[in-house]
């Protein structure tokens, strides 16, 4: 093996680490915080929660600190009726996430429960059809009440 196939290999390797210490770095290290969502960030040795201010990446270390996201958009929720063949639609809410009442989602769902839309619409349906409807906690907006005879389709209401 001449010199110069040794340097092409040690130059090959050294690029081969170089991009994947890279990547390991991006995927642990940066979170983007998209404009539609409220960020904030758990600190693992004081239990501190930092709230993000902006929109856009975030880097912190992931040994320390957790960067969780939850969605601010409005959803529909709604209490169906299953006649085997259809779903009835008995009542409706649109609701979003109030990031004011953040403390008190995490004392109660713990930190990671809004990083997925699906458990998120889920915890805001239960508290929009309590029976306090939701007025008695302080991370849910109900929207508007949807009448059953509303319907909405990709482009609003009808």
């Amino acid at each position: 093996m001449s010199n110069w196939e040794k340097i092409g290999i040690g130059i090959g390797g050294l690029v081969v680490v170089t991009l994947l210490g890279f990547w390991i770095f991006w995927a642990n290290w940066m979170h983007f915080v998209d404009k539609h969502e409220f960020g904030y960030v758990f600190d693992r040795f004081t239990g501190v929660v930092t709230v993000v201010d902006h929109s856009g990446w975030v880097m912190r270390n992931p040994i320390r600190y957790t960067v969780n996201k939850i969605d601010l958009r409005p959803y529909q929720v709604s209490i169906t009726a299953d006649l085997g063949v259809s779903q009835r639609i008995l009542n409706a809410k649109l609701v979003r996430f109030n990031p004011a009442g953040l403390n008190t989602f995490i004392a109660w769902h713990g930190r990671g429960a809004g990083g997925n839309v699906d458990a998120l619409k889920e915890i805001l349906k239960c508290y929009a059809f309590d029976r306090e409807e939701g007025r008695d906690c302080p991370f849910l907006v109900v929207v508007s009440d949807i009448a059953p005879s509303q319907t909405f389709d990709s482009g609003g209401s009808k």
